[in-house]
C-alpha cells in the first residue's frame, strides 16, 4: 500500500461523512494502524469535514496518501463563511487526535486541513 493515494469528491452535506470515516478506518486498517489509531483518524476526519462544512462549502475533496504513516487531505470547495470559534475549537481537537495538523484559511475561512499520523513502531 506505501504509495498509494486514494480521492474522494463528497457534496458539502453532514449525511457523507459517514462515508469518510468508512474508507478512513478501512484504509488505516490496511495500512497497519492499531484500532486506537484508526479511532483517533476516524473522529479526526469527520471533526475536519465538520470544520469545513461550517465554512459553507459546496463539496469537499478528501485525499488519503499512505506512505509512513496516512496523510489525510480535506479541502473545502466553495466557501462562503467560517467562525474563529468553531476553529479554534477544532483545531485543539484535531491536535489532540493527530501526529501534524495544518489548516489554511482565506479571510479567517477555512480552506483546507492537513493531518498526518504515522505508524506506531
Amino acid at each position: 500500500m506505501n504509495g498509494d493515494v486514494i480521492r474522494m469528491q463528497l457534496p458539502a452535506r453532514p449525511d457523507y461523512i459517514l462515508a469518510v470515516r468508512l474508507v478512513v478506518s478501512a484504509v488505516a486498517q490496511r495500512a497497519g494502524f492499531d484500532i486506537e489509531d484508526i479511532e483517533d483518524m476516524k473522529v479526526a476526519s469527520a471533526e475536519a469535514c465538520t470544520l469545513l462544512l461550517s465554512s459553507g462549502a459546496r463539496q469537499i475533496d478528501v485525499r488519503l496518501t499512505v506512505n509512513s504513516g496516512l496523510e489525510l487531505f480535506f479541502e473545502a470547495q466553495g466557501c462562503v463563511s467560517g467562525t474563529k470559534e468553531q476553529d479554534s475549537l477544532s483545531r485543539d481537537l484535531l491536535d489532540a487526535l493527530v501526529d501534524t495538523c495544518e489548516m489554511t484559511d482565506d479571510g479567517g475561512v477555512v480552506k483546507s486541513v492537513l493531518m498526518r499520523k504515522a505508524l506506531p513502531h
